[in-house]
């Protein structure tokens, strides 16, 4: 994956994750990470990038 991509990748998650923290709390943000093992984006594995970002959209799209 080229840098330029896997910052995309870090701004969506982060940008998602900090909408989500800031309507429902840093505990559910954090919830999403975890289902994959992680506890933020640097140690998320890449893989699991377009999940995170849906997992974290859909709860910040769900009021």
């Amino acid at each position: 994956m080229s840098r330029d991509k896997k910052e995309m990748w870090r701004i969506n998650i982060e940008n998602a994750a900090h909408e989500v923290c800031g309507t429902y709390g840093a505990d559910v943000a954090r919830s999403v990470f975890q289902r994959y093992d992680a506890t933020n984006f640097d140690d998320l594995s890449p893989c699991y990038y377009s999940e995170v970002f849906g997992d974290l959209e859909l709860i910040s799209n769900d009021n």
